[in-house]
């Protein structure tokens, strides 16, 4: 395996676009997949904010990392520590290679680049997968919003995780 993660550029949104959709199941995500015709860089996702799984060339995955200020531009001050780790997805046919690990480490490392000293993400309850692969890394469960989520004909608790950092 020979993952680099590196900052998305400006010009790849189809193919992220392309990814989270290949990515996307009932399990990873309430909403249904974006259409091709968005753009996977809007409001806080910014290609600064996006990091990409490169193998060889090739976007196989990627996370979005916003700062938490960037969605309460009132609280910036009282939120300036936190990162938002708003996405996370990797091809299917890559699973199970390390990547996941590989880009939560670069997460980390950009979070502290940032002078952050947590980093907050959401997690279904059902994505038992994501979980364990978070945990690995270090995430704690910090909440549960029982039933928050109705996916088809079924109740889905969003789980709340966060990653203390070194300060």
């Amino acid at each position: 395996m020979d993952v680099r993660p590196r900052v998305a550029r400006p010009g790849e949104e189809q193919r992220l676009m392309w990814i989270q959709r290949e990515a996307w199941s009932p399990e990873t995500s309430p909403a249904p997949p974006q259409s091709s015709k968005g753009s996977i860089f809007d409001g806080p996702v910014e290609a600064g904010n996006v990091l990409v799984a490169d193998e060889n060339g090739l976007a196989v995955g990627f996370s979005k990392l916003v700062p938490l200020a960037t969605s309460y531009p009132d609280l910036a001050d009282a939120t300036a520590h936190v990162q938002q780790l708003h996405g996370f997805s990797v091809l299917p046919d890559y699973r199970g290679r390390g990547i996941g690990g590989t880009m939560l480490e670069a997460v980390r490392a950009e979070s502290l680049r940032r002078g952050a000293t947590r980093i907050t993400l959401r997690v279904l309850g059902t994505n038992e997968r994501a979980m364990r692969l978070y945990r690995a890394a270090g995430y704690e469960i910090e909440g549960r919003l029982r039933a928050e989520f109705r996916i088809g004909d079924r109740f889905v608790d969003d789980v709340l995780m966060a990653l203390e950092l070194p300060t």
